[in-house]
């Protein structure tokens, strides 16, 4: 069984630094990094992959938290609005920064008239780092508890051993980000946005399923609605990228 550690926050002078706040930076300075070492090889601009990260990070953030308080907690927010604009304590749901997230690259994209299959494979290649540092930091500060269980991924409660999604879900995105990288490359541009979203929305959907909280829809959770939905996009992408030579 795990142990429980708890990285919650510190404090340097009268600044208090959040744990997981480190790991999604962390995350972002290292998918920037792929992001660069990919655009190189592509001859890509990653002038435009930086200015592409800024409003992608700043949407999926506003996304995660809007999700969170619409969807996860609205009787609690909608009882103390005050408390949306405080994320310091917490509440953000990954699917709502998925949306938003590409939402903003895709209008980014097509604003800037560039190739947008091209783009979002970087993306695709690089961004599994992000989601990977990003969970650990979730599994640090134990944002994502599951179900009882007597498996040896399980962490240590009070009340027995539990599942933590947030480790199931970082080893999930290093699979999937070790397929992407180093996979033949495909003769359809795009493939690898396509290939993403149909290895990570089967395994997120069937993931949600050892939730605990109680936020779900005819048995559904929110996150799940956005993985239907994702797969589609998936299974879209597939048949519609054009093929090129390699």
């Amino acid at each position: 069984m795990l142990p429980n550690i708890g990285l919650y926050s510190f404090s340097v002078g009268p600044i208090t630094l959040y744990w997981w706040g480190g790991f999604v930076a962390l995350g972002i300075a290292v998918t920037l990094l792929l992001a660069r070492h990919l655009a190189q090889r592509e001859k890509l601009s990653f002038d435009h992959i930086i200015d592409l990260s800024v409003w992608t990070v700043a949407a999926a953030l506003v996304g995660s938290r809007l999700m969170h308080v619409f969807f996860y907690e609205p009787a609690f927010f909608f009882a103390n609005p005050a408390e949306i604009i405080k994320v310091w304590h917490g509440g953000m749901s990954s699917t709502g920064g998925i949306i938003l997230g590409s939402s903003a690259a895709i209008a980014y994209i097509v604003r800037n008239k560039l190739d947008i299959r091209a783009y979002g494979d970087i993306i695709a290649r690089a961004i599994p780092a992000s989601w990977v540092i990003g969970r650990l930091g979730c599994f640090f500060t134990h944002t994502h508890p599951g179900t009882l269980s007597n498996l040896p991924i399980a962490v240590k409660y009070p009340e027995g051993g539990r599942l933590e999604l947030s480790i199931i879900e970082a080893c999930l995105w290093a699979v999937i980000g070790g397929i992407l990288w180093f996979m033949p490359r495909p003769r359809r541009a795009g493939m690898y946005v396509a290939v993403l979203a149909l290895a990570y929305a089967p395994a997120r959907f069937a993931i949600d399923f050892l939730r605990v909280d109680n936020a779900r829809y005819a048995g559904l959770t929110p996150a799940q609605y956005v993985m239907i939905g994702l797969f589609a996009v998936g299974i879209f992408g597939y048949f519609r990228f054009k093929t090129y030579d390699a």
